[in-house]
């Protein structure tokens, strides 16, 4: 009934001309679905995307502005059929998505990209992994710690050994505060390239953090604390020579020379 619907408006804006000396052609059409999508009149102007995209099937930017459109009137019918339409004329996902993504953001709707992903995730089952990779990335664009966590560990499931996943992973618990479940992760990619420089320097400061600030809640001695801090603060120094690692590691062998 909605495609119904707007084929009917289509064809009733098709015959309005913009002016009396314009006529109605791909240009035309397309500055009344701009025009449409700035006052967000979204039927209007889903219905005149169809049309331009009707007369030039492989020009992109409709397709996205379109999805936009019916994502914004609960359309997914119409959001998945511009999906399939795109994949016939064999128009590559990273275009569709980026630019859907583009706009969304533009018109401050993010939530429209967020959801035609989850749209697309559902009913094109095969795309799943593919989609949980722009989904990743949104979600920790956005700071979303719990998606981020949940996305990821969904794509580590496929590829285990992944260790851009398991920042992604250690950076949410951080955003939380859960410092300790981050270096489970971190000390997982050390596995993996025990020449990880994020991964050193995180575990290194984390080690002398609680070593330096008394009230820490922990269950390691300062011996440890310190033999702990050094390992990965040496390692990481070793790498990439920064003043703040070197700081911090002064600091941890005075501590070190305290207790002697």
């Amino acid at each position: 009934m909605k495609h119904i619907i707007l084929i009917f408006t289509a064809a009733l804006l098709a015959v309005i001309p913009l002016s009396a000396s314009q006529p109605d052609s791909y240009e035309t059409r397309k500055i009344r679905a701009e025009r449409y999508f700035k006052y967000k009149e979204w039927r209007s102007a889903l219905a005149m995307y169809l049309l331009m995209l009707d007369e030039r099937p492989q020009e992109v930017e409709p397709y996205y502005k379109a999805i936009v459109a019916g994502a914004m009137t609960n359309d997914s019918t119409t959001q998945i059929d511009m999906l399939s339409r795109t994949q016939q004329c064999g128009i590559s996902l990273d275009s569709l998505f980026n630019g859907v993504r583009s706009v969304s953001f533009s018109i401050g709707e993010a939530g429209a990209y967020n959801n035609f992903l989850l749209l697309v995730k559902s009913n094109q089952p095969w795309l799943k992994r593919n989609i949980n990779i722009y989904l990743l990335e949104y979600y920790d664009f956005r700071n979303d710690a719990p998606n981020t966590i949940a996305i990821a560990n969904e794509l580590l499931a496929q590829t285990p050994s992944n260790t851009q996943y398991m920042k992604k992973i250690a950076k949410a618990y951080i955003n939380i505060g859960n410092l300790s479940k981050a270096m489970e992760y971190y000390r997982r990619i050390l596995v993996i390239n025990n020449y990880d420089y994020d991964s050193l320097l995180a575990l290194g400061n984390y080690y002398a953090m609680q070593l330096l600030h008394s009230g820490s809640d922990t269950t390691l001695s300062p011996n440890d604390l310190i033999a702990l801090s050094q390992t990965y603060l040496y390692e990481a120094y070793n790498l990439y020579p920064t003043p703040y690692v070197a700081e911090l590691l002064s600091q941890v062998n005075e501590a070190l020379k305290n207790r002697q």
